[in-house]
């Protein structure tokens, strides 16, 4: 038999029978879906604009608030009378090719399928003129589909075929949707330029030619920087085209945008409220592919988280002139704007953008204006980022007359009282509102992470406000209330952030769910930091700024207030631009503004500040709000400890602190304080002078005295300066000629002639008796201060209780520390590096107390940096191009003794 021949497989000839096969499925299956489109085509009259269908409003519990109708701003006009400028403008940016196609552009449509498929998602529609007429005026569907696309097509066709191309492009001018409710080319005229159409210039026409797009993200009312841009795209695709030539365009940038101020009578029972609901829904149809006309046109059902007694408490309240200062401008008065939203849902459930609903360049206070926050900002860029660090609410800070290094000249904040109060915690710093320390521990903790911290609760801030002045507010293009208060909500909701919304729903006339809501959570803090801020910030309300605002029940919140700007017209004015309170309680949150459209010489705050008029509106409208609501505390989370503390060095009371200050705290159980307080000291004065004694002090008496731990030296003196001990000694009981004193002659005084420290009864220490020597002085030479030397000190000499005394060994003074330092970066340091010691620790089962010095070649005094029982220590105030000079000394507390290391010099030179 013969065999058989198996034939080969042919990959191309499979793989083409294959294409073949599933182009033939794939146009079957295109063929019936068109077949079905066409069948399913709306019934529709080219010559009758599709019915307009009205959208309602609905409150928290599903009652009708309002009812928007487009067609109340509609003016038609004839098509000869629209500026031939104008219909260019549109022909540029939307279709160049309209008096050319049949009602669809094959270009565009292959042009959108690109982008649609690089996107991943129904981007692009590729929509000439004609369909979007057919889109805006007969079709009710307003989701961009497949389906709704071809329609949308085969009816331009349509379209076409019944109209000249100069009519479909009228009723498209008169058609359109411009935003604010205005349709049409002359509404739109009248509504942003107060003009007819004829009248409106080459730069107002490329404005409203780029406005249909997307009119909630273009309208120069609510976002001039975006409406400029997209008429510079407009000029551009003009000159593209032919329309103007370049010099045309370039007179048309340069032009001003002369906005109508509209005033309006409040459409709406809650006008402000509703106003911002419009925006927030135009966007969100936007974003989900639907026009924004449908929010005035398309039968939309709007559900909001509204709470109506709320709302008619704030309005109410803003009806009444007790609440506001009077203004020298009947036509100008002092405005003010509040939000209420639900921190743990971030649901907006009031607020108003004014006093009256008078809507100036369509303006909503209460959301779109953004003014600097002041102090307001420090809760949020400065403390809550520095407790997540570390910090804690006793942590002190000096607050005195501070210099930081900045460009081009250095930073030098000042206190809004004049007053410096010396060291004072955390906690008294916000209380106070007090300038100084807020900037020092924005120093300390980084600018970068106060103002990453600051973006994460929702706060628009720029890569320019990365500086130091970022701690009191001064920030680019400020706040608006709506982001203030949706920041400090986060306090209140355990530090988690919620974006604010005001629509949880919106669906069509049949009820098909077009959007819901998911809210848009993210963990800023850790529950534990949150809740001390908030403890922190009830203070402020109980006994410091915002006293006006307390209430019977826990308030927490913070003022705010902003200078007026530093320009010559307000030369020698007193008073303020913004006032600000911001506040919550475990239920709700809320935010006052108040101030002038316009700052000038004749209209700004006089007298007007966060915790006046704003603590009151707050006050009022909170009280009603929660008039039912049973009285809650902030949820205490687990981790939380109180101790007593010395609140002049936020540590542990020690024998010596004073009973007017130590305090009760609380603290994380991480940063609950281990240490004894260090700054107050036992020594003798003078009894006539008060300052140090000389031998020739006829009385002494012995005092506790505060010890600051950086010497301040500075002309203005703090307010506890007085608690300090004395650094000059008695000036009125001088020697006789030929006195003897006792001097110490370390090498390291330099030839100074200064008083040894000799130890008396119970005393140890002092200047070693080898370095003391007596020496003869005159009247007017003698020295003016003791000896400093660390290691020279007097101590109290510990007694042990019979029987118990300690062995000579540990009468021994520590083993002398092996210091080493070095350089290294560092992101919490202004400078961007850090000087690292670390040294030898014994090898002994001994906690001895570790204490840093340091000093330059430029001011030889050493000061105490630091005290600490562990073998290293980071010195983050340093700066570049620098040589710093360290030593250190080991201190049995037990004894008393001391032992310093050699001096180690460090250049902060980095390659």
């Amino acid at each position: 038999m013969p065999k058989k021949v198996r034939r080969k497989l042919n990959i191309f000839r499979l793989a083409l029978l294959i294409v073949l096969l599933f182009t033939f499925i794939a146009a079957g299956a295109g063929v019936g879906f068109l077949a079905g489109v066409i069948h399913n085509l709306p019934k529709w009259t080219p010559g009758e604009i599709e019915t307009e269908l009205t959208t309602f409003v609905y409150d928290q519990n599903g009652k009708k608030i309002a009812e928007l109708h487009g067609t109340e701003n509609r003016i038609p006009v004839d098509f000869e009378i629209i500026p031939k400028h104008l219909k260019d403008a549109f022909l540029a940016i939307e279709d160049p090719h309209f008096y050319e196609h049949p009602g669809i552009s094959l270009k565009a449509i292959a042009r959108a399928a690109y982008v649609n498929l690089r996107e991943g998602r129904f981007a692009q529609g590729g929509s000439t003129i004609t369909q979007q007429l057919v889109k805006t005026a007969y079709l009710k569907n307003p989701k961009k589909t497949i389906k709704r696309k071809i329609q949308e097509a085969l009816m331009a066709i349509q379209l076409e075929r019944m109209y000249t191309k100069d009519q479909i492009f009228e009723m498209y001018l008169n058609q359109i949707y411009f935003g604010h409710g205005a349709y049409g080319v002359q509404a739109a005229a009248k509504t942003y330029f107060g003009k007819d159409v004829q009248d409106l210039t080459l730069g107002e026409a490329a404005m409203l030619a780029g406005l249909v797009r997307n009119p909630a993200a273009y309208s120069p009312f609510l976002n001039e920087t975006a409406a400029k841009k997209r008429r510079a795209v407009v000029l551009a695709k003009m000159v593209e085209y032919g329309f103007i030539d370049e010099k045309e365009a370039d007179i048309a940038r340069a032009e001003k945008f002369n906005l109508v101020e509209r005033k309006q009578k409040a459409r709406y029972k809650y006008p402000y409220f509703i106003d911002h609901v419009i925006e927030e829904a135009e966007k969100i149809l936007e974003q989900n592919g639907i026009e924004s006309a449908q929010v005035y046109k398309g039968g939309l059902k709007i559900y909001t988280t509204l709470d109506p007694r709320i709302q008619e408490t704030l309005q109410t309240v803003y009806q009444d002139p007790q609440y506001f200062p009077a203004s020298n401008d009947k036509d100008r008065p002092v405005q003010s704007a509040m939000v209420i939203l639900e921190p743990a849902t971030g649901q907006i459930k009031a607020l108003i953008g004014g006093r009256e609903h008078v809507t100036k360049r369509g303006l909503n206070r209460a959301t779109q204006m953004r003014r600097q926050p002041g102090s307001a900002i420090k809760p949020i860029a400065v403390y809550a980022p520095a407790l997540e660090k570390g910090f804690t609410p006793a942590t002190v800070i000096d607050d005195v007359p501070t210099e930081f290094p900045s460009v081009p000249k250095p930073y030098r904040p000042e206190n809004y009282d004049g007053r410096w109060r010396g060291l004072i915690t955390l906690r008294e710093a916000v209380r106070w509102s007090v300038n100084v320390p807020a900037v020092k521990v924005l120093d300390a903790i980084g600018v970068e992470t106060g103002y990453q911290f600051a973006k994460d609760l929702g706060l628009p801030l720029l890569p320019q406000d990365k500086h130091l002045s970022l701690a009191l507010g001064g920030i680019t293009e400020g706040v608006s209330p709506l982001e203030l208060v949706a920041a400090y909500a986060a306090f209140a909701n355990q530090g988690v952030y919620i974006e604010p919304y005001a629509i949880t729903k919106i669906t069509d006339n049949e009820g098909n769910v077009l959007y819901e809501h998911k809210p848009k959570r993210r963990i800023v803090m850790s529950e534990q930091t949150a809740y001390l801020m908030t403890d922190i910030l009830k203070t402020v309300v109980e006994s410091g700024t915002g006293w006006r605002a307390k209430m019977n029940r826990p308030v927490a919140g913070k003022t705010g207030t902003t200078q007026l700007p530093d320009r010559p017209e307000f030369k020698g004015l007193k008073g303020n631009r913004d006032a600000w309170f911001v506040g919550y309680t475990p239920e709700l949150a809320g935010v006052v503004w108040m101030g002038y459209d316009i700052t000038d010489k004749d209209h700004f705050l006089q007298r007007v500040y966060g915790g006046k008029y704003p603590a009151m509106i707050w006050k009022a409208v909170m009280s009603e709000a929660l008039k039912d609501v049973p009285v809650r505390q902030f949820p205490r989370p687990e981790g939380i400890v109180t101790a007593a503390v010395d609140i002049k060095s936020g540590l542990l009371p020690s024998e010596l602190t004073p009973e007017e200050f130590i305090r009760t705290e609380i603290f994380t159980k991480d940063t609950l304080p281990k240490e004894v307080s260090n700054v107050w000291v036992e020594a003798q004065v003078c009894a006539e002078t008060g300052k140090l004694p000389t031998p020739f002090c006829p009385t002494v008496v012995t005092g506790v005295f505060l010890k600051r731990p950086v010497p301040y030296d500075g002309d203005v003196k703090p307010e506890d300066a007085d608690l300090e001990l004395p650094r000059e000694l008695c000036d009125i009981h001088g020697p006789q000629a030929g006195s003897t004193v006792q001097v110490c002659t370390d090498s390291r005084h330099k030839g100074e002639l200064v008083l040894a420290n000799i130890p008396g009864p119970g005393e140890e220490g002092g200047c070693p008796p080898e370095l003391i020597e007596e020496i003869i002085v005159q009247p007017g030479n003698y020295p003016s201060r003791y000896c400093d030397l660390p290691d020279h000190n007097i101590v109290q000499r510990s007694a042990a209780p019979p029987g118990d005394e300690p062995p000579a060994r540990d009468k021994q003074a520590p083993p002398e520390p092996q210091l080493q330092a070095w350089v290294e970066t560092s992101e919490d340091s202004s400078s961007g590096i850090q000087v690292r010691l670390t040294w030898t620790e014994p090898e002994e089962d001994r906690n001895y107390i570790y204490s840093i010095d340091r000093w330059t070649d430029s001011n030889p005094t050493k000061y105490n940096i630091g005290i600490t029982t562990s073998n290293q220590f980071i010195d983050r105030k340093v700066e570049k191009d620098q040589i710093y000079h360290y030593r250190i000394f080991a201190i049995d507390p037990k004894t008393g003794l001391t032992s310093p290391s050699s001096e180690v010099t460090v250049e902060t030179e980095i390659n």
